[in-house]
């Protein structure tokens, strides 16, 4: 993540409870609640390996960083404590991790260990439950016996030495994955960890076709990519590895101009179902015209309300039916820029110390607790209402607060009367009726107390 000038001016204004800028390698820890490069490369490190599974490295050392350490910790027979030190940077750096080579894992094994060995079969499309669950029963078993059949194991279900090296080969790209005819896979495969202008190309590709639906075309190949190349690969009958090998490509690239011969005929309304029409709503969904949570693939009456708010927007007749002019408007418009929660907080950390205003809503008059949240979500794009009982009623319930959701308070009357946008580290920023602009703990008894909830909005 790039760190922007107000982000630095947050870093010296809150930096007990944020921000340390460490050199990774040297002996400096990196941990929970850190922002900088270094949690970057970290974070593209871990992927590399197969532990951090979200989408895009980000900078934040938030607890899906600090969980794929840990688990990459427990691999290599380290203390999992969440924390890179020199130790488990040395070990990161210094090649593969050798999950577990003297364990073996079976029916009735539980744990962190079993939670990796589930987080790098489902990565390799093998262990398809949808959550990680930790437990290693009949379908984490059986997802090992098709790994073990696809490399010429002993197929028992059972994760011992053997499993475990390969799958770890497998994982980082030391043994290629056999082909349906029996060769090793193309040079030219793309997988997990791949880069570069033919990434690039097959998210272009999957993007045209409805797969890829992440809004931007990064030429990383990640999760969001794999996933796609899965479900191509499911739909057409190949074997289902989430690698863009040889035969997949050409699939693709066959499925992309069959697409293309057919575009000019599009014309989509309701009724109409199907692959573009969940690549129309997802569209409108980047530009938030688009409001239902699912994007179900059915074009119904408020498909056709989304595509109505479009049409309106860029100035074409608004009939609610997506034709060839309307569909080469939407899918040509970029999303706005996406939110993003650092800058939120950094613009907040410049407020402090402004004084608590009854009504106030701008930084030269003061700001009521409402009117800081106001003021601030909308220098990001977002409008919320005036009052915190109406901003709590239109948010979205989050079961813990992550950077830049908002929690809620019941102070001097029933129900949500006062709120604040979390910082991260049990903390959060709030403008208080007896303190102006500050910080304050989540575990302050005063607040815990009086601890609602947190809600998203964006």
């Amino acid at each position: 993540m790039k760190v922007t000038p107000k982000q630095v001016v947050m870093s010296s204004a809150v930096a007990s409870a944020l921000f340390v800028f460490p050199m990774i390698g040297e002996a400096v820890e990196l941990k929970r609640g850190m922002s900088n490069q270094q949690v970057k490369e970290l974070q593209d490190l871990l992927k590399e390996k197969g532990f951090f599974t979200y989408h895009t490295a980000t900078g934040y050392f938030g607890s899906i960083t600090e969980k794929a350490v840990k688990d990459f910790q427990i691999s290599v027979n380290l203390t999992p404590t969440g924390i890179v030190d020199d130790t488990t940077y040395q070990k990161l750096k210094g090649g593969a991790a050798s999950i577990l080579s003297n364990n073996i894992l079976k029916i009735g094994s539980t744990g962190d260990s079993v939670k990796v060995l589930q987080q790098n079969l489902k990565t390799l499309g093998y262990f398809t439950y949808p959550e990680i669950t930790g437990y290693y029963g009949t379908i984490t078993a059986e997802a090992v016996k098709k790994f073990q059949q696809k490399y010429g194991l002993t197929v028992d279900g059972i994760a011992g030495p053997k499993t475990m090296n390969k799958l770890q080969e497998v994982m980082t790209g030391n043994n290629p994955l056999p082909t349906a005819t029996g060769g090793n896979e193309s040079p030219s495969a793309l997988k997990l960890g791949a880069t570069g202008p033919e990434v690039s190309r097959l998210q272009s590709d999957l993007k045209a076709l409805g797969y890829f639906t992440y809004p931007t075309i990064t030429g990383y190949y990640g999760t969001i990519t794999s996933d796609a190349v899965r479900k191509f690969q499911y739909q057409h009958g190949l074997t289902v590895t989430g690698i863009a090998d040889s035969h997949t490509l050409s699939k693709i690239r066959e499925a992309v101009g069959k697409h293309k011969a057919t575009q000019s005929n599009i014309y989509l309304t309701i009724g109409s179902t199907g692959e573009q029409v969940k690549q129309v709503q997802t569209k409108l969904k980047q530009l938030g015209y688009f409001t239902y949570p699912e994007i179900t693939g059915y074009y119904g009456s408020i498909t056709a309300e989304a595509v109505k708010q479009f049409q309106k927007s860029v100035r074409l007749q608004q009939t609610g039916t997506v034709d060839q002019q309307t569909y080469e408007q939407l899918m040509g418009k970029q999303p706005a820029t996406a939110f993003d929660p650092m800058n939120l907080i950094a613009d907040a950390a410049e407020l402090l110390g402004t004084p608590y205003v009854w009504g106030g809503e701008t930084p030269k008059t003061g700001f009521d607790c409402s009117g800081f949240l106001v003021y601030l979500f909308k220098k990001q794009g977002i409008s919320l209402p005036r009052t915190v009982a109406s901003i709590w009623s239109v948010g979205t319930s989050v079961k813990a607060p992550s950077v830049g959701d908002i929690v809620f308070f019941e102070t001097y009357q029933p129900g949500a009367s006062h709120a604040g946008i979390y910082i991260g580290n049990n903390q959060f920023i709030h403008s208080g009726s007896s303190t102006g602009v500050t910080i304050s703990k989540l575990d302050n008894p005063y607040w815990s107390q009086r601890y609602l909830g947190a809600k998203r909005y964006y």
